[in-house]
């Protein structure tokens, strides 16, 4: 499978062909080389003629007056009489200005018409051989880039990281990996601080190779000089995928703290590590200013990780909010299931049989009768006994609920047997009450009427004697 080149590479391949140019005709490789081989290719003497032409091309190159710098090259182009070296060093600079032109093109033809003669010292040769190799690469031509870079290193005196680099990027393009990897891991190896894009290079071949502890190592190193979101992310990713989830949690977090996660997607994700790695009030935390920032959506699965979160950490004041508004956007009644249970935890009795009401009516619940059997508990509880004796009846029907529910709708019966009979009790002694009330009010008025009649006037002594009874009634 190709790959494609990214385009920062691609600028990269410019910039450095670019500071190629600035070290003048056949020396930019030798920067950082050790002491090449001794010439021996003997090239003819630039004549004066030739030398001025040359002069007045590279001063012109210089001040990027490429017109002049061109007059200069046609006027050589145009002598038959110039020897190899001479036309050699003629191409060579033809190529230089086609590439600060960026016409790539003729620059390629230019450094090929200028190898093929032959007639440049060998460390001139040499380096010109490189820059080619690096305008394959610019033009995407990768196998003659590989072919260049392959006949380059078999000459070259200890290549620099940099060449090590350029060539990686050819083989990875023609799918040679393996290859592509030694040459990444040459230019990390004798590179003292690795440019970004060499790191990356590497990085992308240990992925490919799914050698998660390298991948490991160089995101480490990305994450330490050039500490970008991706690198914390993908540091997080290899973390896990070796199993060192509190590692991987760790660079997610570190991301987190430098304010580089802002998605959704990422608080989300840094969220569900919390709480795997045991830490939810940290989950909780990080969810709710995530949406009290709009950096979150509060969509229904965003509520239940916050109440998820809230419960374990034993938080269960805060965990009924997001539970009421996670329920009521799902489609089915398992969150109110769940959040009835957090109700009758906290003796919420009234709360926590609306909610199982609600989950009955959803629907979608794995246990229909554990929910009406909890439903009879919170009525019970709270003296509810025709909507217990219904939602017992109800669980009575499912067989792994059936004794217990009857033991409840027993109970019920003796509460409500107990209650009727404490009633008629107080209504007997009510009554008893009002009857003894109404017998006293009798005797009283009985007395209330004697006293009256001893204070009539010409009423009398209280008492008579039998005779004078008789004498009265004769």
């Amino acid at each position: 499978m190709k790959h494609i080149l990214p385009s920062r590479w691609s600028q990269l391949v410019v910039l450095l062909f670019a500071a190629a140019l600035a070290f003048g005709a056949g020396d930019a490789m030798a920067q950082g080389r050790e002491k090449p081989k001794p010439q021996t290719k003997k090239v003819k003497a630039v004549g004066k003629w030739a030398y001025k032409r040359l002069n007045e091309a590279h001063e012109a190159l210089a001040e990027e007056k490429y017109t002049p710098a061109l007059e200069a090259l046609g006027e050589m182009k145009a002598n038959s009489k110039l020897n190899e070296h001479e036309q050699a060093l003629m191409w060579q600079t033809f190529g230089y200005v086609y590439s600060a032109q960026g016409k790539y093109s003729q620059s390629i033809t230019a450094f090929e018409k200028c190898l093929a003669l032959g007639g440049l010292p060998d460390v001139a040769q040499l380096n010109t051989m490189y820059n080619l190799a690096q305008l394959y690469v610019v033009r995407e031509n990768y196998k003659k880039a590989a072919e260049t870079f392959q006949k380059w290193f078999k000459v070259a005196v200890n290549p620099p990281a940099e060449a090590h680099y350029m060539y990686a990027i050819p083989l990875l393009q023609l799918g040679r990996k393996n290859e592509a990897l030694q040459q990444a891991e040459a230019a990390l190896q004798k590179a003292k601080s690795p440019r970004e894009p060499w790191l990356q290079l590497a990085l992308s071949l240990y992925f490919e190779k799914k050698r998660y502890k390298d991948a490991a190592r160089t995101l480490e190193i990305l994450v330490t000089r050039f500490p970008k979101k991706q690198y914390w992310m993908q540091l997080s990713a290899v973390y896990s995928e070796m199993g060192q989830h509190k590692r991987a949690l760790g660079a997610l977090e570190m991301a987190y703290l430098q304010g580089l996660l802002v998605e959704d997607r990422e608080l989300t994700n840094l969220a569900q590590l919390y709480m795997y790695n045991e830490v939810p009030y940290k989950a909780a935390r990080v969810l709710e200013k995530g949406m009290a920032d709009g950096k979150v959506k509060a969509s229904a699965q965003t509520w239940e990780l916050l109440a998820n979160a809230w419960l374990n950490a034993r938080e269960r004041e805060k965990a009924i909010r997001p539970l009421e508004r996670a329920a009521s956007a799902s489609s089915k009644g398992q969150l109110y299931l769940r959040l009835a249970q957090v109700q009758i935890d906290r003796e919420q009795w009234g709360d926590a049989r609306v909610s199982l009401s609600q989950a009955l009516a959803k629907g979608g619940l794995p246990d229909r009768g554990a929910a009406q059997f909890l439903l009879g508990i919170a009525a019970v509880s709270d003296a509810q006994w025709e909507q217990a004796r219904e939602a017992f009846e109800a669980s009575s029907e499912y067989e792994d609920r059936k004794a217990a529910s009857r033991e409840w709708l027993a109970h019920i019966q003796q509460e409500q047997e107990a209650e009727e009979q404490e009633a008629a009790e107080l209504a007997a002694e009510a009554e008893a009450a009002a009857a003894a009330e109404g017998g006293d009010a009798g005797v009283t008025e009985v007395i209330e009427g004697s006293a009256e009649e001893e204070d009539a006037p010409g009423g009398g002594s209280a008492s008579t004697t039998p005779e004078e009874g008789v004498a009265a009634a004769g």
